[in-house]
C-alpha cells in the first residue's frame, strides 16, 4: 500500500506513519510512505512519477503556501477521482477550524 503524508511540520508526518505502521502491520503485504512538507511538492511528485498511485493521502489541513483543502480541489480537478488518489484523509493539530467549502 503507498500512503502519502504532507505536513510543514515533520513531526506530525512522523506521528501519522508511525500510527499507520502498527495499525496496518500484519494486515498490509507492503507498506510504503512517501514524505512531503508541502501540497505544491507533492503535486510536482505526481507529475514527475505519472504512475505513481496513492492508497491513503494524509494532508494537514492549513499549512503555508497552498492548504489542504486547495489541494484536495486540485486533485479533483485535474484527475479522474480515485485514479491517482484513492483517499483522502486531513489532519490538523488544531482545537477548532473555520472551514469554508
Amino acid at each position: 500500500m503507498n500512503f502519502v503524508t504532507i505536513d510543514d511540520i515533520e513531526h506530525y508526518s512522523d506521528m501519522i506513519i508511525k500510527y499507520v505502521s502498527d495499525g496496518v502491520a500484519g494486515i498490509a503485504d507492503s507498506i510504503d510512505f512517501e514524505r512531503f512538507t508541502s501540497a505544491e511538492d507533492f503535486l510536482e511528485f505526481l507529475e514527475e512519477n505519472p504512475g505513481y498511485k496513492v492508497d491513503i493521502l494524509f494532508c494537514d489541513v492549513e499549512m503555508g503556501g497552498m492548504s489542504g483543502l486547495e489541494l484536495a480541489r486540485m486533485i479533483r480537478d485535474h484527475y479522474q477521482i480515485g485514479s491517482r488518489v484513492r483517499k483522502m484523509v486531513f489532519v490538523t493539530s488544531y482545537r477548532r477550524l473555520d472551514i469554508e467549502y
